[in-house]
């Protein structure tokens, strides 16, 4: 079983040099504050004491202080109590020091209030620049008993492409692009809020992973969370120590490249077998279909004209936006194609003519692989059945939907599973009191918690499913080593005996990309050197080479 590096984390702090170099309080905001909104309350307290961090934590508000800073609170409304370092617990440092970054690494990061940003790139939408970002905390897991970095894609954009509310847009926290430190920065009258037109289009998990050069291979999740874990350490050196931690790699085991070529074809089977996808045009435009008919397609399809659609088989319609057929003058006739005893999948036009052209022209391959998935799916809901997969037993299987407000009540979706047929449910939470059914709660605020259920079982057997947002990444130093290869390789090429050295490797056997990596070789048996355009057929040329180096 391999190891594998994670985004769990082992942080270890020097008290003595905390104490001897900052100085932490807490925080407590008068009656008369109460009622004040979360950004408001941060607001405040960020203006009576000015200091290096801030954070909202465990119902206080946190605030650190260099030693030698001249620290003035004041504000009557607040009160402010020195707290020793000793008797804080390793998150709440942690996520301070986190929240520092922003203001000691003033050329890698930026802090808003509660919040830090490393800055990734600019991106176009329409005449507007949108910035991308990541945004950093420290969380705690309960069920690995340590901690962990979040990162989540942020993008912020100009007020002029916001199509919300004027009083919404008033409320957000305004922040400016400073030309001369490359940095975006918090400002009450900038021109820019955290929001990603084009229904999160502009969001982003990726970075450049030295964070210098825009090289679109070197853009990674992984290259912005070893520059963060090297900030850190490097910036507090004496003060902490933040590493990376490893696990047991077990699920490299579970599936093989074989199992997923057997659920897809499954999947193309569930169509074929429903008579083949017929595929319409009812844009204003033909030059989206057409592209669609130069591809190549897994499964049967046959491109129809309107009046020829046949209801018993899944149909894929090309559309416009509702807007475009307003301003053409005409109705938008997506609902015309949709009804509950027939599959429908649509698709805009600007979705498929704005995927930039391959050499090969297969570029429309991943949107293609998404329609057919989904339409499969569809398929199986018509039908009521599993036809993908088999599944004996009885089984539930439950998702719980927050509620948006304190007043309102859980919503849970039950998928009720009988020997692959199922039938869908929405019940409250008293509806498994009545069964006598206890579903565990949350433990965190961001876990995210699924259940399954054995119905066969007196009492029902119960099992829940957690996810925390935990990833595990390569590791470092043979990643680096990998992309220093892939950047040469465009102009030098990557060396065969390169390749050979991860394809030696016994725990490689079993990864799906062995079989690509050894069919590239073998097309190529005497080509010593492999470069980047030539290697098409090893798709995802960065994921093979980062995953290969990650065993």
């Amino acid at each position: 079983m391999s190891r594998s590096l994670t985004t769990l984390i082992d942080i270890t702090f020097d008290f003595e040099a905390l104490n001897k170099n900052y100085i932490v309080y807490r925080a407590s905001l008068g009656q008369n504050l109460k009622n004040v909104d979360y950004a408001r309350k941060l607001s405040l307290v960020e203006r009576s004491s000015k200091p290096t961090a801030l954070i909202s934590h465990s119902g206080h508000y946190w605030v650190l202080f260099g030693k030698h800073d001249k620290i003035k609170f004041e504000s009557p409304d607040i009160a402010f109590e020195r707290v020793a370092f000793e008797d804080c617990d390793k998150l709440l440092l942690g996520r301070l020091f986190v929240r520092a970054l922003g203001k000691v690494a003033p050329s890698h990061f930026f802090s808003g209030l509660g919040e830090t940003f490393l800055f990734v790139e600019t991106d176009k939408f329409f005449e507007h620049t949108v910035y991308k970002c990541l945004k950093f905390d420290v969380k705690e897991s309960v069920r690995f008993n340590s901690l962990f970095i979040s990162m989540d894609g942020t993008t912020f954009s100009p007020l002029e492409t916001v199509y919300k509310p004027a009083g919404y847009i008033e409320k957000q926290a305004k922040f400016e692009f400073d030309m001369g430190s490359g940095l975006l920065q918090r400002h009450p009258q900038g021109n820019l809020i955290v929001y990603s037109p084009g229904k999160k289009k502009f969001t982003t998990n990726a970075i450049d992973i030295s964070g210098q050069e825009p090289i679109s291979l070197q853009k990674t999740k992984t290259g912005a969370i070893y520059q963060f874990v090297d900030l850190m350490n490097t910036h507090f050196s004496n003060i902490l120590s933040l590493q990376l931690k490893p696990i047991e790699a077990s699920w490299r085991e579970h599936y093989k490249k074989r199992d997923i070529e057997q659920v897809y074809q499954r999947i193309y089977q569930v169509i074929d077998g429903a008579g083949g996808l017929q595929v319409v045009n009812a844009s204003l435009k033909e030059d989206g279909i057409e592209k669609l008919k130069c591809q190549k397609w897994p499964v049967q399809v046959e491109f129809i004209k309107q009046t020829e659609i046949v209801s018993r088989k899944p149909l894929l319609v090309v559309l416009d936006s509702a807007e475009d057929y307003e301003k053409a003058g005409q109705s938008d006739p997506k609902a015309g194609f949709y009804s509950s005893d027939k599959v429908t999948q649509s698709i805009y036009n600007s979705t498929i003519t704005s995927v930039r052209p391959k050499p090969k022209g297969n570029e429309l391959s991943p949107i293609i692989d998404t329609v057919v998935k989904e339409i499969a799916i569809k398929q199986e809901c018509m039908q009521g059945q599993f036809l993908i997969q088999t599944l004996k037993g009885n089984y539930w299987f439950v998702e719980r939907e927050e509620p948006k407000y304190r007043d309102q009540v859980a919503i849970f979706h039950i998928l009720k599973c009988d020997n692959g047929s199922f039938q869908y449910e929405q019940q409250d939470e008293f509806y498994f009191d009545d069964l006598n059914i206890e579903l565990p709660e949350k433990q965190r605020y961001f876990e995210t918690l699924n259940y399954v259920i054995d119905m066969e079982k007196q009492p029902p057997k119960l099992c829940t499913i957690i996810h925390e947002k935990i990833a595990a990444i390569p590791d470092a130093t043979k990643l680096f080593e990998v992309l220093d290869y892939l950047k040469g390789s465009n102009q030098h090429g990557i060396s065969r005996e390169f390749i050979d050295q991860y394809l030696s490797q016994t725990t490689y056997f079993n990864d799906p990309i062995y079989d690509k990596l050894m069919s590239m070789l073998e097309k190529h048996p005497v080509q010593q050197e492999f470069y980047k355009d030539e290697s098409q057929n090893c798709k995802n040329w960065l994921s093979l080479y980062c995953r290969a180096s990650s065993h």
